[in-house]
């Protein structure tokens, strides 16, 4: 089984956050919303970095005050099928600047307000999140 470090940002503007759209049929997490992040290189980069490296990758913005939110864990196939275990870390972060663009593993990204978090389908292991933190 693969086991995969990833940093999950939740990117904060004029109250609301933004989420980026799965491509469908394609895991993890197919065709639900998601926070913006990925995988991090741990062999040659740290946490951080690679949180801000996903930022830019999946969705070209500038933030700055990335604070540690969460730590967490789920079992889901990858993008080529197999069983992983992913270890999730949560940042907060503030928007500074950029358009958003979708980019890598997202088709369509969306500012997403908190009471407004339920009509979307969420990833699982966001859903558990949203709940300790009683956003929905």
């Amino acid at each position: 089984m693969n086991i995969r470090i990833v940093s999950g940002i939740l990117i904060e503007k004029d109250g609301a956050f933004l989420f980026g759209k799965k491509r469908k049929d394609v895991g993890p997490y197919p065709n639900t919303w998601v926070m913006i992040g990925g995988g991090i290189r741990m062999d040659r980069e740290s946490i951080i970095e690679g949180a801000l490296r996903e930022v830019e990758e999946e969705c070209g913005l500038k933030i700055s005050n990335l604070e540690r939110l969460s730590f967490d864990e789920d079992y889901e196939p990858d993008k080529n099928g197999e069983m992983t275990h992913y270890l999730f870390i949560v940042f907060t972060a503030k928007y500074i600047s950029g358009t958003p663009k979708a980019g890598d593993d997202v088709v369509e990204l969306k500012w997403i307000k908190k009471n407004e978090l339920k009509k979307y389908p969420l990833s699982r292991p966001s859903i558990k999140l949203f709940k300790e933190l009683n956003w929905i």
